[in-house]
């Protein structure tokens, strides 16, 4: 069978379970680490990761809106994972989602049982419902972010997510690591960032050591020095005492729902659906099961 005819049976077969109102036969083989593959109610996984991703202290609307993408985003996943013929469905972790292992909050598993079987959807078929902590004043787009063109990943205004900690940033990063980084095989000497995306955010940076400059793609070079140091893209860069400092806005790759953003939201009376609408413009909320 092709892969697109393996799609839409996937996709089929899950909104047969839906109909059907199969809440609990829906379940999601997660990968929680390299020799684990968990089987978990899909309901449950979702509490899950609305504990791993959102503080508890964030408001109800807020949470479901964060229940509500985090289902999406795993429906997604099992979508491909049955295309792929692979063994799991999703993976754990910050380049998917985080999950709370050890379980899921009370206002987590609230919020997931408010939005019970409720998912964002274009052309009745689950949308990819990336986020991240905070955009810093403006989301990104889905393919300058994650190389994915998307209708609903477009660039919104934000404005809410000043309240985020450390959402403004500085970090300064050795002439060694960034050498290393830039696959330069010794300490930079110069960088510059070279091209910006359509927000702002640096898209790819020249780094020098001596006679020798690597072009490198700035997703990239946040990878190799690590999400946790250099928090994301929308950043200027400066030589200084031997090191480079970097100065930036925003926690993530920016694209999809803003958490802090959404947070923000919620505390001016926005309701989740209203906080999907915002961030995923064109993706429409659909009871499932």
């Amino acid at each position: 069978m092709l892969p697109g005819a393996r799609r839409a049976v996937a996709v089929l077969a899950l909104a047969a379970a839906g109909a059907a109102g199969a809440e609990e036969r829906i379940r999601l083989l997660v990968r929680a680490s390299p020799e684990e593959i968990r089987e978990l109610p899909l309901e449950d996984y979702v509490a899950g990761v609305v504990s791993g991703e959102m503080p508890a202290s964030f408001p109800p609307e807020a949470l479901k809106a964060q229940a509500v993408a985090a289902r999406s985003y795993a429906l997604t996943r099992k979508i491909d994972a049955q295309v792929a013929n692979r063994r799991w469905d999703i993976a754990t972790g910050v380049l998917s989602q985080v999950w709370a292992a050890r379980g899921a909050s009370a206002v987590a598993r609230a919020a997931t049982a408010a939005t019970a079987g409720e998912v964002l959807v274009q052309g009745m078929e689950p949308v990819e419902a990336y986020f991240h902590a905070a955009c810093g004043g403006r989301t990104e787009s889905g393919m300058a972010a994650l190389g994915r063109d998307l209708p609903y990943l477009v660039s919104v205004p934000c404005g809410y997510c000043d309240r985020a900690p450390g959402v403004r940033w500085t970090v300064t990063v050795s002439a060694a690591d960034l050498g290393r980084a830039a696959g330069l095989g010794g300490p930079a000497s110069a960088v510059r960032v070279v091209g910006r995306t359509a927000t702002g955010r640096a898209d790819r940076l020249e780094v020098e050591r001596g006679g020798k400059t690597a072009s490198v793609a700035a997703a990239d070079l946040r990878q190799r020095l690590g999400f946790d140091k250099l928090r994301s893209l929308a950043f200027e860069v400066r030589a200084r005492d031997g090191a480079f400092v970097f100065s930036g806005t925003g926690l993530g790759h920016g694209a999809g729902l803003c958490q802090w953003g959404a947070a923000g939201m919620a505390r001016e009376g926005k309701g989740y659906r209203e906080i999907l609408a915002h961030y995923y413009p064109g993706a429409t909320v659909l009871r499932m099961y």
